[in-house]
């Protein structure tokens, strides 16, 4: 069964998302992005009802907010789910996004080993 999306615009440029926003469903949502924006600019995407993100949703994100945004000003992107949040910060895009996230809680992400770090802790197992 294929997933499926929701695009529901309402008054003021605002739009909200529901489903996922991956690779099988960001074609669907960039042709009702192309659609409204004729008639205004998004000011805003409401993301409370995403389940599921990948880089194909971030990427529409990026592009909605290149080409769809209100003049010299960004898309306020909120309730992104902490998989998208994720997913910016790796690409480095989250400022670039405008993002409020849900639950994002930065003490909870994964720590990066340098690699000094990993080789010690890998001999350390070794011995």
């Amino acid at each position: 069964m294929a997933e499926k999306s929701t695009f529901e615009p309402a008054a003021g440029g605002e739009i909200r998302i529901t489903g996922p926003m991956t690779l099988s469903t960001v074609t669907g949502l960039y042709r009702q992005a192309a659609r409204i924006s004729e008639s205004g600019a998004i000011r805003q995407v409401d993301l409370s009802g995403v389940s599921r993100v990948d880089s194909a949703g971030l990427a529409l994100l990026l592009q909605w907010q290149a080409v769809h945004g209100p003049q010299d000003q960004r898309i306020e992107i909120i309730n992104a789910p902490d998989d998208l949040v994720r997913i910016a910060r790796l690409c480095a895009a989250q400022d670039l996004l405008h993002i409020d996230g849900r639950n994002v809680n930065p003490d909870h992400e994964h720590a990066e080993l340098t690699a000094g770090q990993a080789e010690s802790e890998h001999e350390q197992r070794e011995v």
